[in-house]
C-alpha cells in the first residue's frame, strides 16, 4: 500500500498518517522534512530540486505513508500513490482545530516555537489561503488521479477509510507471506 495524504494546516493529517502508517506497519514519511531544512533560529525551505530529489526514491519504495500539505510539487508521490486521502473538512471546523491545536501546545510546552500568537496567525493565514486559494488547485490536479482519491469531510468517513485502508494492507502482508 502506497498512500498519500493531504489536507489544509490543522486538518489532521499527520496524526492520520501516523495512525495508518502505526497500524498498518507502513513507512511514513513526512513532506515537512523534505521541504524544511529544521534550524533553532528559523527553518529555511530546501530547493526545489533538493525536495525532489529527496522525495523521488521513496515514492518509488512499494510501501508507505506520505503526508503533507505540499501538493503542487510532490508528483511522484501522487502518480505512485495506490490510494489518495484529502482531508476536506469544512473551513470553520478546520479553524476549530487549529485553535484547540494552539491551546493544547501552549498548554503542554511553554518551550514550543508553534505555540505563540505569531505561530497561530501564520497557521491561519496558511488555512486561510488554502481555501481561498490552494483547494481548487489540490482538486484540479487531483482530476487524472480521481479513481484513487477519497475525500473526507467528516469523522464517519475519516473511521471507514482507516478502517478500509487497515484492512487492505492487512490482506497485501498476508499475500506477500
Amino acid at each position: 500500500m502506497r498512500l498519500f495524504v493531504t489536507g489544509p494546516t490543522g486538518s489532521g493529517k499527520t496524526t492520520f498518517a501516523a495512525r495508518v502508517a502505526r497500524e498498518a506497519a507502513l513507512p511514513l514519511y513526512s513532506l515537512d522534512d523534505l521541504h524544511w531544512i529544521r534550524h533553532p533560529d528559523g527553518d529555511r525551505r530546501r530547493a526545489p530540486e533538493e525536495r525532489l530529489a529527496l522525495l523521488r526514491p521513496l515514492a518509488r519504495q512499494t510501501r508507505w505513508v506520505i503526508e503533507g500539505v505540499q501538493f503542487k510539487w510532490a508528483d511522484a508521490a501522487l502518480d505512485n500513490a495506490d490510494k489518495i486521502v484529502v482531508l476536506d473538512l469544512p473551513r470553520w471546523r478546520n479553524t476549530l482545530r487549529i485553535v484547540r491545536r494552539f491551546l493544547s501546545r501552549g498548554r503542554f510546552s511553554s518551550h514550543d516555537p508553534r505555540a505563540t500568537w505569531a505561530a497561530l496567525g501564520q497557521e491561519m493565514r496558511w488555512s486561510k489561503d488554502y481555501y481561498d486559494h490552494e483547494r481548487a488547485l489540490l482538486f484540479e490536479k487531483l482530476g487524472r488521479h480521481e479513481e484513487k482519491v477519497v475525500k473526507v469531510r467528516d469523522d464517519h468517513v475519516l473511521r471507514e477509510t482507516l478502517e478500509d485502508i487497515i484492512s487492505t494492507t492487512a490482506i497485501e502482508r498476508d499475500v506477500r507471506a
